[in-house]
């Protein structure tokens, strides 16, 4: 269970951070998508970085984009910009949390 809760935890954060309010309906399903991304990522990483990474990458999925359109009524391009607030509040979260190695590859790949 805390593994479960742990990732929850990240996610809200990361969801916050990226600036949708907790308890909003949209906050709701971004923490909804980023839970299951979350453990396509090596379990060898810490569980606040595998959310962390799964946040970075999030935006480019084209299946994930169409259910966050289909689960808040709005078109995929909405979609995809409230997805793509992910990668900078994941890079500032690592940051804040002196995750300092995260930073160092997130900022590679997304170059924010």
């Amino acid at each position: 269970m805390q593994l479960f809760f742990g990732r929850r935890r990240w996610a809200t954060r990361v969801v916050e951070k990226a600036g949708f309010p907790s308890g909003s309906g949209e906050a709701g399903v971004l923490i909804d998508v980023l839970i299951p991304a979350s453990r396509e990522n090596s379990k060898q990483l810490p569980t606040a970085e595998q959310v962390l990474f799964a946040a970075l990458r999030l935006f480019h999925d084209q299946t994930v984009i169409a259910k966050v359109a289909k689960e808040l009524a709005v078109s995929q391009l909405a979609a995809e910009l409230s997805l793509a607030k992910l990668p900078k509040a994941a890079i500032y979260l690592g940051s804040e949390h002196r995750m300092q190695q995260f930073v160092e590859v997130a900022k590679r790949i997304h170059m924010p």
